[in-house]
């Protein structure tokens, strides 16, 4: 009768293998972790990106500035800057824009005439009617904001203590809602008697 021989070579085998399942299986669950971490860092910095460049790109152009002489010229009563988007900028809401001339900062007002530190926003072109709703083309905006293909005029009545004298230095700041401020320096022309004089271009 043959002899039966003990054999442990198949238990160290199934050792192993469990060890092997279970390395498998750890890897498996490290790379799921990996995975979707990595995706929702690829989303934050995305979205991290768009903020970043919107907040350093400049959303609002300067086309032109004119004044309105004093009687008998010599300086300025009043300013209007002529405005557009910048390409490749999203929608501004002027009534949230900040102008800064010289030292003096004016917002947003709604008057026909306004006085103070504070500027008006007339449209001079909108894009299919979307310059503002509920307003007409050729009047003061009540809920102005600036879109692609639009120009708007923001009118500034010069207030007693910002002087705009003639061959004067002087800076224009325009600060949007979102986006970086737009610097316009500039020296002030010959200001004659007149009913305009062009400041720039």
């Amino acid at each position: 009768m043959k002899a039966i021989t003990k054999n442990e070579i198949a238990q160290a085998g199934v050792g192993t293998l469990i060890i092997f399942i279970a390395m498998v299986l750890v890897a498996a669950v490290a790379a799921a972790v990996l995975i979707q971490t990595s995706g929702v860092m690829q989303s934050k910095s995305t979205t991290t990106t768009k903020e970043a460049a919107a907040a350093v790109a400049e959303n609002i152009v300067v086309e032109a500035v004119e004044g309105v002489p004093t009687t008998g010229g010599g300086s300025l009563t009043a300013l209007n800057i002529t405005i557009r988007l910048a390409a490749g900028g999203t929608d501004v809401d002027l009534g949230k824009v900040l102008v800064k001339v010289q030292s003096q900062n004016f917002n947003y007002s709604n008057l026909t005439n306004p006085t103070g530190n504070v500027f008006s926003v007339y449209a001079l072109r909108s894009d299919a009617g979307t310059l503002a709703s509920g307003a007409t083309g050729t009047s003061y905006l009540l809920s102005p904001t600036l879109q692609a293909g639009a120009l708007a005029r923001l009118d500034i009545t010069v207030p007693s203590g910002l002087t705009l004298a003639q061959k004067k230095p002087m800076t224009i700041a325009l600060t949007p809602e979102k986006g970086a401020t737009y610097n316009l320096p500039l020296v002030l022309p010959a200001i004659p008697n007149g009913t305009s004089v062009s400041i720039y271009p």
